[in-house]
């Protein structure tokens, strides 16, 4: 399967949940970045490249061979809320340091 930027949208919050049991070295910092940006495969396949040293043509192999893997294992409705709350209670001391920050300027 050749994931395209369409398919890779669709199935984004499926690859945000797993992607950092793919990838030890991406942080919920990474993947938010790669949620803003207009097109998410092109910035995720680059963040694989900088932070593994993978070429352009590696990048895209691995990130096809785990989609093939969601769609033939996708993760279970349990597992996804599972890391998507943990996702969402990472980011909450994030907001809680910042506003403590412009409090004390």
């Amino acid at each position: 399967m050749n994931v395209n930027k369409g398919i890779f949208e669709v199935k984004w919050e499926q690859i945000r949940a797993q992607s950092k049991g793919w990838w030890i070295l991406f942080s919920d910092e990474d993947l938010t970045k790669v949620e803003k940006t207009p097109i998410k495969l092109d910035k995720y396949a680059l963040m694989i490249r900088v932070k593994y040293g993978y070429a352009h043509d590696h990048a895209r192999q691995e990130i096809n061979q785990r989609i093939t893997d969601l769609d033939t294992n996708p993760p279970s409705s349990e597992s996804m809320r599972d890391s998507l709350d943990r996702q969402a209670s990472a980011k909450v001391p994030k907001v809680w340091k910042s506003r403590m920050r412009k409090s004390n300027l």
